[in-house]
């Protein structure tokens, strides 16, 4: 009996067990089902939900952009955070609800009258936005009737108009009584006003669309920083500042260093807004000042006047932006591929004349009054290249172009583009450089009379930049340097990326030719060259002029008149060349001329002699 008693025993402590276990796993699976379902099923009551949870949304903390500074670390772009103010004209709402309603009315009515002074401090700082302390409270107690939690006030202001607002009711017991409260703005400030301001340039994001320009276009990757973040949650004074979220803390951004000379920049605006603003019928100018042998530049002024108001504003990156047909400027380069060619040896190899024609070529050019009257002057038919050069002979230089190269036009075309003036390059604004044009022998529509026209400066098209930029090799025996802006980025005053020069190329004519190029410019500002005037100015100057008809509307010139696209570009001691320079004007339909050796050349003289007057070059440092 016993045993069977123990068995007996034993079996029902098993069923027991099982019972249990099949209890725990039915619990179990109960669980895990019901984890599950809450997990990814269940939705709680919206209206519960929002009772019992607090709402928390994130802040951006924006970070400072960096600075862009001038070559002696002057900032000519700096940020600074301006305030938006606002309003919660609900913020008390939780604290009168537990008041009795006389209370309430009361306190109510208490609060509108602090509006009405808090208003009154409204008018004092926004008073350059001509509102009335009575237009403030209406709009701030008709925002309270609709039950408005964050009312903007007019537009950012600055600190000192903060902190003057902040002694006025409401904005002096801070945002979770008082409501009010204001946001830093970002803005960018330039302590030179507009001097470079189309090279320095902008940015502008928001939903609706983005534009970039300049400078601060090109670097903002690392202008801008990195935005932190952080966390707040509603409560019933407001949102205040969740500290079991995250932080973020934002990283400022990096300044760049530019080779901008800012005293240069000032003289560079000052001397061209002095010789066009007066003229109607000019609608756009540029001039750029840069350093020989490094590519730096110095100085860049771009001037667009505004059809509105006449006024001239830097609105439009005309010396990289602007193609055009150069004109007499774009002769050097006939001039350099016969030289280099061994087509020309001497300044001295003349020209054969036959009173004011080109022998040879009567029909081909007309007559040219330079010329003639060379041949009369001298008696002779023999004209020098030296005075070609000089007065800016256009059948001198079809001359050289057909007599040379009528059987072999693709070598001479060759030659520009080795000059880097068919090809772009990057520059340090983010509006890219506009690719040259440049009419080739296998061209749909070529003539063999476009060889002449090439030669002289008309079928092809350039910008300022690009002229500039081949001049400066003459004037740096040949080595092509890249025109920049950025010296270098740095952060907290330590260079963390260095730019600096950098070679187009090395050679794109003999240091021989050069020479010899330099010294027909220096005759462009003799007495006889069509740039006389800059025999004025303090130190020799070689350099050339250029005059070209814009095309327009399908001809150069008409009943109405012309476009000019008057130039000067050279560079400057000729003995020693330190900078190089061009100046270019742009008219609108006009029966006036502006030549390349007006307005231009006066403008490069007065640069001249300005910078002559304090550049280390000629004065010792103080």
């Amino acid at each position: 009996m016993m045993a069977k008693d123990r068995k007996n025993t034993n079996d029902r402590v098993g069923m027991v067990l099982y019972i249990f276990y099949l209890i725990v796993l039915a619990l179990s699976v109960f669980v895990v089902v019901r984890v599950l379902y809450l997990q990814y099923a269940w939705q709680p009551n919206p209206r519960i939900e929002r009772q019992l949870t607090q709402s928390v949304k994130p802040v951006i903390l924006e970070p400072n952009r960096g600075s862009i500074l001038s070559d002696d670390g002057r900032p000519l772009a700096m940020s600074f955070p301006r305030y938006q103010v606002y309003i919660d004209c609900r913020v008390r709402d939780a604290e009168f609800k537990k008041l009795k309603p006389s209370n309430r009315r009361d306190s109510i009515a208490a609060w509108k009258h602090q509006v009405s002074l808090l208003s009154k401090g409204l008018e004092e700082v926004f008073a350059a936005q001509g509102k009335n302390a009575a237009w403030y409270e209406q709009k701030i107690l008709s925002a309270y009737d609709k039950g408005s939690r964050s009312l903007k006030l007019g537009k950012p202001i600055e600190k000192e108009q903060w902190e003057r607002l902040k002694t006025f009711p409401l904005a002096n017991k801070g945002r979770n009584k008082g409501g009010v409260w204001v946001e830093p703005v970002p803005t960018r400030r330039y302590p030179y006003g507009n001097l470079a301001r189309r090279t320095l340039g902008s940015i502008m994001e928001n939903e609706k669309e983005s534009h970039y320009s300049g400078i601060d276009g090109k670097f903002n990757y690392t202008l801008h920083g990195t935005a932190g973040k952080y966390y707040v949650k509603q409560t019933d004074m407001g949102y205040i500042r969740d500290f079991d979220s995250t932080f973020v803390a934002s990283v400022d951004g990096n300044d760049v260093r530019t080779t901008l000379n800012i005293d240069y920049q000032d003289i560079t605006d000052m001397s061209l807004r002095r010789y066009i603003t007066d003229e109607q019928d000019l609608e756009e100018a540029c001039c750029v000042l840069m350093e020989v042998k490094t590519g730096a530049v110095k100085a860049m002024v771009n001037l667009v006047r505004d059809a509105e108001t006449g006024n001239w504003y830097e609105s439009n990156n005309v010396a990289v932006l602007r193609q055009g047909e150069p004109g007499s400027v774009w002769k050097i380069t006939t001039l350099m591929t016969a030289i280099e060619d061994g087509l020309v040896t001497s300044l001295d190899q003349t020209i054969p004349c036959n009173g004011g024609y080109v022998k040879g070529y009567e029909k081909a050019y007309g007559i040219d009054k330079h010329l003639t009257d060379y041949q009369k002057k001298h008696h002779t038919e023999n004209i020098p290249l030296r005075y070609c050069v000089a007065v800016s002979s256009n059948n001198a230089f079809r001359y050289l172009a057909i007599s040379g190269y009528e059987d072999r036009p693709e070598e001479f075309i060759g030659r520009l583009f080795q000059y880097q003036l068919g090809t772009s390059f990057d520059f340090d604004v983010f509006e890219p450089i506009t690719t040259p044009s440049i009419r080739k022998p296998s061209d749909k529509g070529w003539h063999k009379n476009d060889l002449g026209q090439v030669a002289m400066g008309y079928g092809v098209g350039v910008t300022p930049m690009h002229l500039l930029t081949y001049y400066n090799a003459i004037a740096n025996k040949g080595k092509m340097m890249k025109p920049y802006l950025v010296e270098d980025i740095e952060k907290d005053g330590k260079v963390i990326e260095k730019f600096g020069p950098s070679v187009l190329n090395p050679c794109i004519c003999k240091e021989s030719t050069a020479e010899m190029i330099t010294e027909a410019l220096s005759a462009v500002t003799d007495k006889e060259g069509t740039a006389w005037r800059l025999g004025h100015a303090k130190c020799q100057v070689s350099g050339k002029t250029g005059t070209a008809n814009i095309w327009d509307k399908g001809k150069y010139t008409g009943p109405e008149g012309h476009k000019q696209q008057g130039t000067f570009v050279g560079f400057f001691p000729s003995e020693d060349p330190q900078y190089s320079i061009i100046c270019t004007i742009y008219t609108k339909m006009t029966k006036k001329d502006f030549f390349g050796g007006v307005i231009p050349v006066k403008v490069v003289r007065d640069i001249i002699n300005s910078i002559y007057d304090i550049d280390p070059y000629w004065n010792e440092n103080i």
